[in-house]
C-alpha cells in the first residue's frame, strides 16, 4: 500500500481504522448518494492542488493523466470547471480521479440548425433553468484515462464503485442535472447491479469510428490496392481532387502561427454541429502541441498559401488518433477535404506502423466508406432532479443526434 497520508485531516467514521473494502464501498455509498461531507474524500478545484496525488498513483505515468497533461486542459479550456478527487482508506491515498462540470445552455445545441417545435422546447428548459453535466474524465476524449488507484487495496470493479459514489457527492455539490461516466466498466453481474442500485443506466449506445491498419501495408498505394473496385475508383477520385494541395505536420511554432486559421477552420465545423459540450479549439491543439511535441501531430493542407483544412493526432503506443479537424467547408466539395484528412490520416498510421486508425464519433458513414467499423463504448449515466418525461424527452433528442442514416460497408477486398 502507498504511504500517502491524509495531511491535515481528522479521521472519523470507516477511516477511524482498518475495514474490509466492502465496507468502506458500502459506507462510502451511503455517505455520498445523502450529500454527507465525507472525510475520505479531498476535492480540488485546480490542478496544482492536486500534483503530488497524481504523482503518487499515477504509476503508469499514463499520459493523459499526467499532471502537465491536465494544467494544459484546465488552462486551455476556460469554460470548463475540472474537480480533482482524492480518495483515502485507512488515512492512505487510494484513488484519484477527475471530472469535468460543464453547463449547458441554449447556445450549447447550435438550436439555430433545426428550427422544429420541440428544440423551442429544449431552449426554453435551458434558458429558464442552466443546466450542469458532470463528466468523468475528458469529454473531448473519452477513452482518456481519468483515474487512478492503488492496485493492492481495490480491484478495478471496486475502483469504479468508489468513483460512482464520487460522482453522487460531487453531483449533489455542484447541483448537477446529470452524470455521466465514460468507460465505465460493468461487465460482471455484481458490477451491474451495483451500478444499478445507485441509480445509474445506459440510456443509449454510444460509438466509436476505428479502422484496423494492416502491418504489411508500407503507403497509401498498399491500402488503395487493397480495395474492392468501387472504393478504389473512389479514393482514386479523392487523391486526385486534392492533388493540388499541399501536406505538411506543422511544427510548435508553425503551429501557434496558424491559430488564427484553425480557429477560423475549427468553427466552420463545430459550427454544424448539433451538441457541443465546449467550443474550444485553437488554443487547445496549440497548448497540446507544446506539450507533446513529436506525439501531436497537427498537420496543415495548403492551397497555395492558404491554410485550407489541419487534423490534429495523438499518437499513441498502438493507434493514430485523430482529435480535432477543421476544413474551409466553401471549398471541400472541390478538393474532397474532410476525405483528404482521413485518407492522410491512414497514410500516417500506415507509415508509424500503428495498428489502428482512430477516428472517434460523427460522420459515420464517410468513415465506414473508409474501412472502419464501429466500436461499442461504454459509459453510464444518471439524472438527477429531473422529470421522467425529461429525461425520456433528452435521450430520444440525443439519440436523434446520432448519424442514424449510416450504414457498415465493406470496402476491402475478401
Amino acid at each position: 500500500m502507498n504511504n500517502h497520508k491524509i495531511a491535515g485531516l481528522p479521521i472519523s467514521g470507516p477511516a477511524a481504522g482498518t475495514c474490509t473494502v466492502a465496507n468502506y464501498l458500502k459506507d462510502l455509498r451511503a455517505r455520498c448518494r445523502e450529500g454527507k461531507q465525507d472525510k475520505n474524500l479531498v476535492i480540488h478545484t485546480g490542478i496544482a492542488d492536486a500534483q503530488s496525488d497524481i504523482e503518487c498513483l499515477n504509476r503508469k505515468a499514463a499520459s493523459a493523466l499526467s499532471y502537465r497533461h491536465l494544467e494544459v486542459a484546465e488552462r486551455s479550456l476556460p469554460d470548463v470547471a475540472f474537480r480533482y478527487v482524492s480518495v483515502y482508506k485507512d488515512g492512505d491515498l487510494v484513488l484519484f480521479v477527475y471530472f469535468q462540470l460543464f453547463t449547458l445552455t441554449a447556445r450549447s445545441f447550435n438550436l439555430h440548425l433545426d428550427k422544429s417545435v420541440a428544440k423551442h422546447i429544449l431552449s426554453l428548459i435551458l434558458d429558464l433553468k442552466k443546466a450542469k453535466v458532470l463528466v468523468l474524465g475528458n469529454a473531448l476524449r473519452t477513452e482518456a484515462r481519468s483515474f487512478c488507484y492503488d492496485h493492492e487495496v481495490f480491484s478495478e470493479e471496486q475502483a469504479w464503485d468508489a468513483i460512482a459514489a464520487v460522482a453522487d457527492s460531487l453531483a449533489i455539490t455542484e447541483s448537477a442535472s446529470a452524470v455521466i461516466l465514460n468507460g465505465a466498466t460493468t461487465n460482471s453481474r455484481h458490477a451491474a447491479k451495483n451500478m444499478t442500485a445507485m441509480g445509474y443506466s445506459m440510456p443509449l449506445e454510444d460509438l466509436l469510428m476505428e479502422m484496423n491498419v494492416n502491418l504489411e501495408w508500407n503507403s497509401l498505394q498498399d491500402y488503395t490496392a487493397a480495395l474492392t473496385r468501387k472504393y478504389k475508383t473512389r479514393a482514386a477520385k479523392v487523391l486526385e481532387a486534392g492533388k493540388q494541395l499541399s501536406v505538411k505536420p506543422l511544427s510548435v511554432a508553425e503551429t501557434k502561427q496558424c491559430q488564427p486559421a484553425i480557429s477560423r477552420l475549427f468553427g466552420e465545423v463545430t459550427d454544424k454541429q448539433p451538441f457541443l459540450f465546449t467550443r474550444s479549439g485553437a488554443e487547445y491543439i496549440v497548448a497540446l502541441k507544446e506539450l507533446y511535441k513529436d506525439e501531436f501531430e497537427v498537420m496543415g493542407f495548403y492551397d497555395g498559401t492558404t491554410l485550407v483544412a489541419f487534423y490534429s493526432a495523438f499518437i499513441t503506443e498502438d493507434a493514430y488518433e485523430l482529435f480535432y479537424v477543421g476544413f474551409d467547408t466553401a471549398l471541400n466539395t472541390q478538393y474532397q477535404l474532410y476525405f483528404n484528412l482521413m485518407l492522410a490520416g491512414l497514410g500516417q498510421t500506415i507509415a508509424l506502423r500503428k495498428a489502428s486508425l482512430k477516428l472517434g464519433r460523427t460522420s459515420f458513414d464517410a468513415k465506414a466508406s473508409l474501412g472502419a467499423k464501429p466500436v461499442r463504448a461504454n459509459y453510464l449515466i444518471k439524472f438527477r432532479q429531473i422529470p421522467d418525461v425529461a429525461i425520456k424527452w433528452l435521450t430520444t433528442y440525443f439519440s436523434a443526434m446520432e448519424d442514424t442514416r449510416w450504414r457498415q460497408r465493406n470496402p476491402m477486398k475478401d
